[in-house]
């Protein structure tokens, strides 16, 4: 009798655990028809494969495949698989309804952003984002755009006007990466706001919603990830300017542009002087506290990246076809534009490579690897304290 009544249980969970996967794919659903292209002009439902840790999948596609390539990384991103474009997830999804299917509209959005025009051409490099005045600018400017966003007529005028001060000065310090802002703000920072917007309609709930994003003051590394509270914080505010500013987006937008344009803001002309001034009103002495802190650490973590990645000490190994699975959060954006990524698996035509962590150079083309004391061999199996490599049948070059 008990083991009939665990069955039963078992297979209760197991019916429950389908109704949950058919359940965010219908909520989803029904929001994105909902918004019906009212946002960006098509509707943003797309073919999805969440994929599990054992790379068994669930779609909202009844002749989807049941497995996921071994040889493929799995991450939330766009994929592709039997000659189909798909929206991929990591599955099962994490947190409430509302965060799950924030996820779901973010990663459709990058499944519609090539045909909208809104899908940049290369990967950014916002290196310029680990040095102290960018980072606290940048802060700054997002204290500015919140308080911004809870304002109206001349107040909020007049708060924008400093973010954008804020965001003035840090491209007059760093003109070379003004482009490559713009950009990750294009790629994620839409794709983040787009997400919210679709399934937080409410602009008091929208802005209330991003204290998630909140970590982002405290993060080492801001290189690969402020976009995703930059880009929701200024469409917001575009949004709350009641102007059809979403018809006027393409791959080289610039969305602090487009709010100045739209508010007809002008920059002062000594930003300097402006900022000095203004800072104060946007918890400047908390930030330049933290900054100076995360400053000595990030001096003492350059120094150990120096000497594990020191030409005499790496293995370096051609990748053909490389591709990634990392957290933006765990990726640390190099002056040169190669990346040191901290636990994260590439795939390539020869393997694959697991490391913690590894570094990519900035043509994609290739993988450094630190020599390390450890090392073992079992048969296409190479295996280190730091990272392990997998080789396929061909041979490792």
């Amino acid at each position: 009798m008990k083991k009939g009544v665990l069955l039963l249980a078992v297979l209760a969970l197991l019916a429950s655990c389908r109704t949950s996967d058919e359940s965010i794919f219908d909520h989803v659903k029904k929001l994105c028809n909902k918004d019906n292209g009212k946002l960006w002009g098509v509707n943003l439902y797309s073919p999805v494969l969440g994929v599990d840790s054992l790379r068994n999948i669930v779609s909202n596609v009844s002749d989807a495949p049941k497995t996921f390539p071994e040889d493929k990384p799995v991450a939330n991103s766009i994929t592709e698989l039997d000659g189909k474009r798909w929206t991929m997830i990591l599955w099962p999804l994490s947190g409430d309804l509302v965060h799950q299917s924030i996820v779901l509209v973010h990663e459709m959005f990058h499944y519609r952003q090539p045909e909208l025009g809104l899908w940049p051409d290369r990967d950014p490099n916002n290196s310029h984002l680990s040095n102290r005045d960018a980072r606290t600018l940048l802060k700054l400017e997002w204290n500015a755009l919140k308080f911004a966003a809870t304002c109206k007529g001349e107040k909020k005028k007049a708060a924008l006007a400093d973010a954008l001060s804020f965001r003035a000065l840090r491209r007059q310090l760093y003109p070379d990466f003004i482009a490559e802002e713009c950009c990750l703000e294009i790629m994620e920072g839409l794709a983040e706001y787009t997400g919210r917007r679709i399934v937080i309609p409410s602009d008091k709930e929208f802005l209330q919603s991003l204290s998630e994003l909140d970590y982002l003051f405290d993060s080492d590394n801001l290189t690969r990830s402020f976009a995703y509270l930059s880009g929701p914080l200024y469409g917001l505010i575009l949004d709350q300017s009641g102007h059809s500013w979403h018809k006027e987006m393409n791959s080289g937008s610039d969305l602090g542009s487009s709010a100045m344009e739209i508010y007809g803001i002008t920059l002062p002309e000594n930003l300097e002087e402006t900022v000095e001034t203004a800072k104060a009103k946007y918890d400047f002495e908390s930030i330049d506290a933290a900054e100076e802190a995360f400053q000595r650490k990030l001096e003492e973590r350059n120094q150990t990246l120096r000497k594990l990645f020191a030409h005499d000490n790496i293995i370096t190994l051609e990748c053909p076809n490389l591709s990634i699975q990392f957290s933006p959060d765990s990726m640390i954006k190099m002056d040169d534009g190669s990346m040191v990524i901290y636990g994260c698996t590439a795939f390539c035509d020869w393997g694959s490579v697991e490391g913690h962590p590894l570094k990519v150079t900035n043509d994609w083309r290739r993988i450094e690897l630190p020599r390390l004391d450890t090392l073992s061999f079992n048969n296409d199996t190479i295996t280190t304290s730091g990272w392990t490599l997998i080789k396929k049948n061909k041979h490792l070059r």
